[in-house]
């Protein structure tokens, strides 16, 4: 008896909603966007996130393709995830000088329409730095360059992988 009540708290737990799920399934726009661990990420992309420990990511978001039919011409933002109650937002992208202004069109994008089109998921708690441009290539940006300090402005860190710790 004892086990079978185990059993039925584990599936419970299981079938609990994180914050960022109810969220995301608050948000019209991308209401069944979200999916478990990294399985919104492209499968070419989820290299690129490395968690310290794979229970305490919640779940992903892929925000370009959920949005890319009602804004077809707009600087959209690749993904958000959570990890341990914490949302992450991260862009794949060639990490270049000629990029720069590209990724931060895309924030700047991503702060507008999580104000105005996503209220509940810009409420909930952000990781310290939740903005990055994960390189998809090579880095090709000088330290020193004009388009650094946009960056640092813009509040984009750059990364080789998004490492969640």
């Amino acid at each position: 008896m004892a086990n079978k009540n185990r059993k039925k708290e584990q599936i419970g737990a299981k079938l609990a909603k994180c914050a960022f799920q109810v969220a995301i399934e608050k948000t019209e726009e991308v209401k069944n966007g979200f999916c478990v661990g990294k399985h919104a990420i492209k499968s070419i992309d989820r290299s690129k996130v490395v968690a310290a420990n794979k229970n305490r990511l919640q779940g992903s978001l892929d925000i370009d393709s959920q949005v890319k039919a009602l804004y077809p011409n707009e600087p959209r933002w690749d993904y958000a995830l959570s990890y341990d109650d914490k949302i992450y937002f991260f862009e794949v992208h060639p990490a270049e000088t000629s990029e720069v202004d590209k990724v931060v069109n895309k924030v700047k994008w991503l702060k507008c329409w999580l104000k105005t089109h996503a209220p509940e998921i810009n409420k909930l708690p952000k990781a310290e730095h939740p903005y990055t441009w994960v390189q998809s290539g090579r880095y090709a940006i000088l330290p020193t360059a004009r388009e650094k300090m946009k960056l640092s402005i813009s509040g984009i860190n750059t990364a080789k992988i998004l490492s969640l710790k």
